[in-house]
């Protein structure tokens, strides 16, 4: 179960990066969300489509590659998660309150 909670955790960080930065880069690069848009029917679809789908493929690649004696290494791993998922949303939130007010 250990080698379940770090695939998990490796991938929800992975995830939380990729959001933050599909996030911003299709606010800074309008081709992006454009695409999004295209293929997805809406950028956010296509943002959680993309994130669910890297994060069961990290998933799965973390569960193949990593020991079992992984329990140790859980709990970091969480405060990272943690950790990243607050600065992720401090960022975005950041980001656009300068579009905002910034501008």
């Amino acid at each position: 179960m250990s080698k379940h909670s770090f695939a998990a955790a490796v991938s929800g960080i992975c995830t939380v990066v990729f959001v933050t930065l599909v996030t911003l880069l299709g606010d800074l690069a309008p081709a992006l969300k454009d695409w999004l848009k295209a293929v997805f029917t809406h950028h956010w679809i296509g943002k959680g489509i993309l994130a669910a789908g890297l994060f069961a493929l990290v998933y799965l690649l973390v569960v193949k590659a990593a020991r079992e004696d992984a329990k140790d290494r859980v709990a970091p791993l969480l405060r990272l998660l943690v950790w990243s998922a607050g600065f992720g949303t401090i960022i975005i939130f950041a980001f656009f309150a300068w579009e905002a007010f910034g501008k």
